[in-house]
């Protein structure tokens, strides 16, 4: 951002340079003349006043008294241009200081109207300012929407409005105020439901329900096969997750990031589903479960984060032992559904952590797919992963993934 003031300024000093250039080559020239044009009249008028009384005393011809009176005719018409001249330049400074000014002033109005002067913030501050935007449009929709609730599309609008600013229980009222209509929309059924796994940070009946109900009006509706197939995946039903992903690929553009991502889905639980048919009964998959965790190698660099969790000193009499604390990552930019998440007690605590793709809820979404995370830290007083009045709370600042022992201190008491 000073880079582009500091061009944007010299430009600007080069152009008034140019510009005012012969108003100083002007004033140059004409420094010396500076005179009164009253006071040369007068002169011109007392020196032909002289030669014709020299013509009446006799000692000047009438030739040479008209050759005379031409000469001074010149030189007053000499001296009258020479007048002009500093009249003109009279003008050119002060057209020069008007240019020094409004050059400037004029630069950064057009810029202003035709250009991006948010383009030079930084990408947090327009991130903020986008947010602050969203926030008051919404506002504005959700008083216009109170004065006319008869309004199903206004509704919809105001949810995808709130679910878009992260404000999970505002959309969720909202969806419930579309009307009788919404019951029988397969997609707006499906976007209830990401909502309240994104709330819920994972899946849970409610939502289970809501998807099975939009297959039923719809069923190649892509979001609904999208999150059956998650919560397929993410229940080890390996096979049905790939089913549903395979009904939802042809819908996708060819070699498109979502088709390879969904290729690598229906990849994965393929090869998982093949594995749970070759291992037997429940009790030898169990004994293979067990093994291949043992032997599991371990998470590459990029793959994983690991630190320690702690409980701060100040608030531990604010927590039983048997509290539910959830441990998760999230993108730093992206949906705020986990890339990994880990359940434990405050009875663990202090804990040696470690989140990797290995506990992602999606098979794609997960820790190696993201540039920058985040590790927050809950204590539930619910049980639930949903936040709640009284839980504890701890985070640590964007990490990228790879990041090494990472010290967590649940130090907040949510309001």
């Amino acid at each position: 951002m000073i880079t582009f003031y500091i061009a944007a300024a010299a430009l600007a000093v080069a152009a008034l340079a140019l510009l005012l250039r012969p108003w100083w080559r002007a004033g140059r020239r004409i420094a010396s003349a500076d005179f009164s044009p009253a006071l040369n009249t007068a002169i011109h008028r007392d020196r032909l006043s002289e030669l014709e009384q020299d013509r009446s005393n006799g000692t000047l011809s009438a030739a040479d008294l008209a050759v005379a009176q031409e000469e001074l005719q010149r030189q007053l018409l000499d001296d009258a241009a020479a007048t002009e001249v500093v009249v003109a330049d009279g003008f050119s400074r002060r057209s020069a200081i008007v240019i020094a000014i409004l050059l400037p002033v004029i630069a950064v109005a057009v810029y202003a109207m035709l250009g991006s002067p948010s383009a030079v913030l930084s990408t947090e501050v327009q991130t903020q300012r986008a947010a602050a935007d969203m926030e008051q449009l919404t506002a504005k929709l959700a008083n216009k929407l109170e004065q006319n609730p008869d309004n199903p599309e206004g509704w919809v609008m105001l949810a995808r409005s709130y679910k878009s600013l992260g404000r999970w229980d505002d959309a969720e009222r909202a969806y419930a105020r579309v009307g009788p209509g919404f019951e029988k929309n397969a997609e707006l059924l499906a976007e209830l439901a990401e909502l309240l796994v994104q709330k819920n940070e994972g899946f849970t009946e409610r939502p289970r329900q809501l998807i099975r109900q939009a297959l039923q009006l719809e069923p190649n509706n892509m979001l609904a096969l999208f999150l059956g197939g998650g919560d397929a995946f993410n229940s080890e039903r390996y096979a049905d997750a790939a089913t549903l992903w395979e009904r939802l690929l042809p819908q996708l553009e060819p070699g498109g990031e979502d088709a390879r991502m969904v290729e690598s889905g229906i990849a994965t639980a393929r090869e998982r589903s093949g594995s749970a048919r070759a291992g037997g009964s429940a009790a030898r998959k169990d004994v293979s479960a067990q093994a291949a965790e043992k032997n599991k190698p371990a998470p590459t660099t990029g793959s994983s984060v690991s630190g320690r969790v702690e409980l701060a000193p100040a608030l531990k009499d604010k927590a039983k032992p048997d509290d539910v604390v959830f441990i998760f990552a999230r993108a730093i930019d992206g949906p705020r559904m986990p890339l990994a998440a880990k359940r434990v007690h405050v009875a663990d605590l202090p804990l040696d952590f470690m989140l990797d793709d290995s506990q992602a809820l999606m098979p794609e979404a997960n820790i190696s797919s993201v540039e920058r995370l985040q590790v927050e830290v809950r204590v539930s007083k619910t049980g639930k992963a949903t936040p709640g009045k009284g839980d504890l709370t701890g985070k640590r600042a964007a990490v990228k993934p790879g990041a090494k022992g990472l010290r967590i201190v649940i130090d907040t008491i949510d309001p």
